[in-house]
């Protein structure tokens, strides 16, 4: 049978497709063969290792498929031919001499580089097994190689992996080992073996017991075979002689390791010295042992002390049973609490008044039974019929140890946090509106600079077509404006930028003279109860603003109780000396409360947020209850709300105690009664960063007959008005890089008398009076008539109406 045009029957012979010849040794060889040689040729295949037959002459007589794969050629191409002919000279340099040896009958096993012409250097494992005949002479070499390219790699890689670690550890400042699961070491590090005085290997071999102190031995011995045994982290500190002979304290932390399928391996340790830490609490303990005779006077102070701290605190036995009480008295806890004495902890009479805690009391000994500190906040669910308030406890209990350290004893804490709770959820509830406001503060201020532009722009053009259908157009599109005046004053309202005309004024009175308002717009189907303040202190409010808000609450009262019910309007006084958002001090809460359908949590955490609404689409923006808000915390107050599904909700208002009630204030002249005549034009000099804003503004003054120049921002204004000297200096309060007040400061400080009215979306009364304490402020979004009468009153050196836009609002 042949293969490749080679006769597999020669594959045993030395010769290339050479039958043996008669007397032949080879042939002898052949003969006696059970299989044939296509079975022994499958036998060498399937072999995973490279085996060829290399004759005297040096030629290829025999090869196994892995061999004639990694030459990358067909057998047929390798039969016969010789080594120097299919090995490279660089390869076969560094298998020369051992082939030579094998042919001379020394057998031959190396390692060497292989550099292959399509893998690239690799190293082989190489056998060369001589085949003698029976005088001794040798026929041939019978070659055996392996691939181990990847295992040299990885051996170089464990070796340098094993020399990092071993870097590592001879650098660590503890003692190191590593154990087999007889107890013999594998490892140990270079503190380890300084500590014995040893070198490595010695220490590795030696008997650590030798070292400990004869005081310690059988504890130590007992833990560790304990510690082993368990199959867990243990750690023992005992006393070891060190190699100079002093004893030294160490800790040892001992684990175990397991292998790929869970069998233990041996053991991992560390020790660190300990012996200052441990001469110090041995000093400590002899310190507490001699001064035993004051432990009863001790204890005499702790238990004044126990009995007099704010929390409560219980005295448990391991089990949980109560073993001693302090005498603190709170709402929620029971009158006597030495009745609990002797019972489990959850079996007290102040725990049994609030069922459903005795598991996590449970859970709270077992824990602290194991030596963990337990802690949670628990809340306990009042029930008003029997008297129980509610309450928030911040619990603890952890384990209690004597001077063995073992647990003696429990020590369970409860400290009442339910008014700190309150207080966190306020200032947090404070936080979020006040970041709420300064973001509704900015959008309304860019929408006042809009609407100025638009409402004096339609106000121009109502003025002046004559078309009676394009006057509707523009007429109802003004009006469309003035309502979006009012919606931004009601968002800057909530923000605290819109300013209020806060004054003394009397709640009690305010709410008395509305009677008439609210019958109309509550209907017949709604009762309304009134308790107000009957000695009528003043406080501190925008009446005009006071009187909105309370008509906007009831009018959600009525929504809520689509079907009729009770609304109560009740005004008390009363001290606040801690608050998050109220300074301390004597206040009237007004307090308008409704039996509607109520509103659930998640509602009435957010019903202060602008445009935050639970009414159906076109049936309210969402801003009536953020202007509540704003109002009363602009007043110096805060808004509150109480409510529960189905059973109606409650709205506070709290106001600041004023020391007197104010006069009315005196209303402002209007433009025409502050008069027209001037001798001549004014000269005007308008300074807004705004182009839409300015443009407006600089026309419709123009269109008035003044004299006007304009600047783009405060330094070119700045250079404007010192070159033009002007009547009147226009500016908008609130510009980029350079502010309004930053201008009018510079301008004022060449020109003292020169008469300034700022415009803004704002009212930022006080910072303009600081900037410029005589200049007049016009809110923004006003129309052109207004523009005149402010800029007339200037000039004339009288008060700017404070009202927003003269009617445009």
């Amino acid at each position: 049978m042949t293969e490749g045009n080679v006769d597999i029957s020669s594959i045993g012979s030395g010769g290339h497709g050479v039958k043996p010849g008669r007397g032949d040794p080879a042939e002898k060889l052949v003969r006696p063969m059970l299989f044939d040689p296509e079975s022994l040729l499958a036998i060498a295949d399937s072999l995973p290792v490279m085996i060829g037959y290399i004759d005297r002459n040096q030629r290829y007589t025999f090869l196994n498929r892995p061999l004639a794969e990694w030459f990358e050629l067909p057998r047929s191409a390798i039969l016969g031919k010789s080594v120097t002919e299919l090995v490279k000279a660089e390869n076969l340099a560094a298998r020369r001499e051992q082939l030579t040896k094998a042919l001379a009958g020394e057998g031959q096993r190396f390692i060497a580089p292989y550099q292959h012409p399509s893998r690239g250097m690799l190293t082989t494992q190489v056998e060369y097994v001589p085949h003698a005949a029976r005088d001794g002479s040798v026929l041939g070499v019978v070659l055996i190689a392996q691939d181990i390219t990847e295992q040299r790699a990885a051996e170089a890689a464990l070796i340098e992996s094993e020399a990092r670690f071993r870097r590592i550890s001879d650098f660590a400042p503890v003692l190191m080992w590593v154990t087999r699961a007889d107890g013999t070491r594998d490892f140990v590090n270079r503190c380890y073996a300084d500590f014995a005085g040893l070198e490595i290997e010695q220490a590795r071999t030696h008997q650590w017991r030798e070292f400990i102190h004869p005081d310690d031995f059988e504890r130590v011995v007992a833990e560790s075979v304990a510690g082993e045994a368990s199959l867990r982290q243990f750690t023992i500190e005992s006393r070891y002689r060190r190699h100079d002979g002093e004893w030294r304290w160490l800790r040892s932390v001992s684990a175990p390791r397991f292998g790929t399928d869970g069998e233990l391996l041996g053991f991992i340790g560390a020790a660190s010295d300990v012996t200052v830490a441990k001469e110090a609490e041995l000093e400590l303990r002899r310190e507490v042992e001699q001064r035993t005779g004051a432990l009863a006077a001790s204890e005499a102070r702790f238990r004044a002390i126990f009995n007099s701290v704010l929390e409560v605190m219980v005295l448990l036995d391991p089990d949980g049973t109560v073993v001693e009480v302090n005498r603190t008295t709170t709402p929620w806890r029971d009158t006597d609490p030495q009745q609990a004495i002797g019972k489990p902890l959850w079996e007290a009479p102040t725990l049994a008044a609030y069922p459903g805690h005795e598991q996590r009391l449970r859970n709270a000994v077992a824990a602290a039974g194991r030596g963990e500190t337990f802690a949670e906040e628990v809340r306990l669910d009042g029930n008003p019929t029997r008297g129980l308030p509610s309450a928030v406890l911040d619990v603890t209990m952890q384990p209690v140890r004597d001077a063995a350290g073992t647990i003696s004893h429990l020590l369970f804490e409860a400290r009442d946090v339910t008014e700190l709770k309150q207080a966190q959820e306020q200032l947090r509830q404070s936080q979020k509106m006040e970041a709420l406001g300064q973001l509704t503060g900015g959008i309304a201020h860019d929408f006042n600079n809009l609407l100025t532009v638009v409402v004096g722009g339609l106000d121009l053009i109502t003025k002046k077509i004559e078309d009676e259908k394009l006057l509707r157009y523009a007429s109802n599109a003004l009006a469309a404006a003035e309502r979006g005046v009012r919606l931004t004053g009601q968002l800057l309202t909530f923000s605290r930028s819109q300013r209020l005309e806060v004054r003394p004024c009397q709640v009690a009175q305010l709410v008395e003279e509305m009677r008439p308002l609210l019958r109309n717009v509550l209907g017949p189907g709604i009762t309304k109860t009134f308790d107000l303040d009957r000695e009528q202190i003043p406080v501190m409010a925008d009446p005009t603003q006071l009187e909105v808000a309370v008509l906007n609450l009831a009018i959600n009262a009525r929504d809520a109780m689509p079907d009729g019910g009770v609304l109560s309007f009740a005004a008390r006084k009363l001290t606040i000396e801690e608050d998050p958002e109220l300074e301390p001090g004597e206040y009237v809460e007004l307090a308008i409360g409704d039996t509607g359908s109520g509103m659930a949590p998640e509602v009435a955490a957010r019903a202060f947020e602008p445009f935050f609404t639970t009414k159906d689409v076109g049936k309210g923006t969402g801003l009536g209850l953020s202007m509540v808000y704003g109002m009363a915390r602009q007043s110096g107050g805060t808004a509150r709300i109480d409510s529960e599904p189905g059973k109606g909700t409650t709205v506070k208002l709290y106001f600041r105690r004023a020391d007197r009630v104010g006069d009315p204030a005196a209303a402002p002249a209007s433009a025409r009664e502050r008069g027209r005549a001037r001798a001549k034009p004014a000269s005007v000099v308008v300074i807004d960063d705004d182009p839409n804003v300015r443009g407006f503004v600089v026309s419709s003054l123009e269109e008035m007959g003044y004299r006007v120049e304009e600047a783009a921002d405060g330094p070119s204004g700045i250079a404007l008005v010192a070159a033009t000297q002007p009547d009147v200096v226009v500016i908008d309060y609130v510009m980029p890089d350079m502010s309004g007040a930053e201008a009018a400061a510079q301008i004022l400080a060449s020109r003292p008398d020169q008469p300034i009215l700022f415009v803004s979306g704002y009212s930022e009364t006080d910072d303009i009076r600081r900037a410029a304490p005589r200049a007049s402020l016009l809110a923004k979004p006003f129309r052109p008539d207004a523009l005149d009468a402010a800029v007339r009153a200037v000039i004339a050196g009288q008060p700017v109406a404070a009202s927003r836009g003269d009617g445009a609002a």
